[in-house]
C-alpha cells in the first residue's frame, strides 16, 4: 500500500513516508501529465510561428487557436487546483 502510494502521489517512498509521519498533505493531481502534454505541444507550436516569424518567412500569425488551446489548458488547471 506505501509502495502504491508513493508511486501515486510520484514521490520516492521515503519522502512518501517522511510526510506522512509528519502529517504533511500529500496532494496527487491525476490529470496533469495530459495538460503537460499540451503546454508542451502548444510551446512548439509556439516556436515554429516564432521561427517563421524572425525569417520573415509568414508576416501576420493568427493566433486565435493557440489563445482557444491556452484557455482550455487555463480551465483545466484551474479546475484541478479547485478539487
Amino acid at each position: 500500500m506505501i509502495i502504491n502510494n508513493s508511486v501515486k502521489a510520484n514521490t520516492t517512498i521515503s519522502e512518501y513516508m517522511i510526510k506522512s509521519a509528519t502529517k504533511k498533505e500529500i496532494v496527487v493531481i491525476n490529470d496533469l501529465d495530459k495538460l503537460v502534454i499540451q503546454l508542451r505541444r502548444l510551446g512548439n507550436n509556439i516556436n515554429q510561428l516564432t521561427k517563421l516569424a524572425n525569417g520573415r518567412v509568414i508576416t501576420c500569425v493568427e493566433l486565435e487557436g493557440v489563445k482557444k488551446e491556452l484557455s482550455k489548458i487555463w480551465q483545466s488547471l484551474n479546475s484541478l487546483i479547485t478539487r
